[in-house]
């Protein structure tokens, strides 16, 4: 597959003095009851795209949503919890912060009255939301309608990764896809299939499988009680998969890390992936808000090639290619 995708960067924007960029963020990272940050690797991965932005003199309008308000502001789901977290990494009075876009229920419908209401507060847009660009929301989709558009530094990093995943993976290339709901996630376990040296599948997924078992498609021969994790020899057989890869995906955990005692496939899992990616020099890539989670209480966060914010969003764009968002991009001239 070519997957040939032209945008502009946010290199290109014409940013000077007094310059305001509308900045869509991830900004849906989970808050202890503390007030502190349980995890900020989504926003951090923005950092880069907002300093930038202040080096070269603009003030960033920084926009996203945190959980699901449902149309409705609820205080436990406000951005300005993370004030504290941009006056630290941007300095103080350097930026906006709007708040969270879905206490609107306009965002969600991408409603064009509040795509052109969002877009007066700026003078040029960039996308820096990999995670959401998924969704044909108003702060993704409808707002590059007014204003000249960009897509910011790890959105095209995101775009750049995956696309070599499609286009030109070193192989083996074995793809690990875990977590619920079969039906959403056939798509791009069919295109892997149909791509990949193999595929395996944890979580539920295994066992909700009823189809003809492809070759190249590997499931659970044993799970944990309750069936809430993969068993060890499902672990053994998935690892020898993986030690001999050279390119490996992987999107969702394969048990319920959540709790410790159904963490041990995911860990075991991560491990392997790890293992690989500095014995074997293999490329990994993994992706999606409970990976990400899982894998940064195992420590081992920082021991992949690359870690996507995105999770339905990269199962979306390995499936199609592109993702709404991107193609928003693409026709903004």
């Amino acid at each position: 597959m070519d997957t040939m995708i032209n945008i502009k960067t946010i290199e290109q924007a014409d940013i000077k003095n007094g310059t305001r960029v509308f900045v869509r963020c991830d900004l849906d990272v989970p808050v202890n009851s503390d007030g502190t940050l349980g995890e900020t690797y989504r926003i951090e991965s923005a950092l880069e795209t907002l300093n930038y932005i202040i080096e070269h003199g603009g003030i960033p309008v920084i926009a996203g949503h945190m959980g699901k308000p449902d149309g409705q502001p609820n205080p436990r789901l406000s951005t300005q919890q993370l004030m504290p977290y941009f006056n630290q990494h941007l300095g103080e009075e350097k930026f906006e912060l709007l708040e969270n876009l879905r206490f609107d229920p306009r965002e969600e419908t991408n409603d064009d009255n509040y795509a052109k209401e969002l877009s007066i507060k700026a003078d040029i847009y960039v996308n820096e939301s990999f995670a959401t660009s998924h969704r044909k929301h108003a702060s993704i989709v409808g707002i590059t309608k007014y204003l000249p558009s960009y897509a910011g530094f790890r959105l095209k990093k995101e775009i750049d990764t995956l696309s070599k995943i499609l286009d030109t993976p070193a192989r083996p290339l074995t793809v690990i896809i875990g977590g619920a709901k079969l039906e959403s996630k056939m798509p791009v376990v069919s295109k892997f299939l149909e791509v990949a040296d193999f595929v395996l599948l944890g979580g539920k997924l295994g066992l909700d499988w009823t189809s003809e078992i492809p070759e190249n498609l590997m499931l659970p021969t044993d799970y944990a009680d309750d069936q809430k994790d993969i068993g060890p020899n499902t672990v053994l057989r998935f690892n020898d998969v993986i030690s001999r890869a050279k390119t490996i995906l992987w999107a969702g955990p394969v048990g319920a890390y959540e709790t410790a005692q159904f963490m041990e496939g995911t860990q075991g899992i991560a491990q392997a992936i790890t293992l690989a990616t500095t014995h074997n020099e293999a490329l990994s890539v993994i992706g999606g808000g409970d990976t990400i989670t899982a894998c940064n209480q195992l420590g081992l966060l920082q021991k992949f090639s690359f870690v996507s914010t995105g999770g339905g969003a990269m199962l979306q764009f390995l499936a199609d290619g592109t993702l709404p968002g991107i193609e928003a991009l693409s026709k903004n001239d």
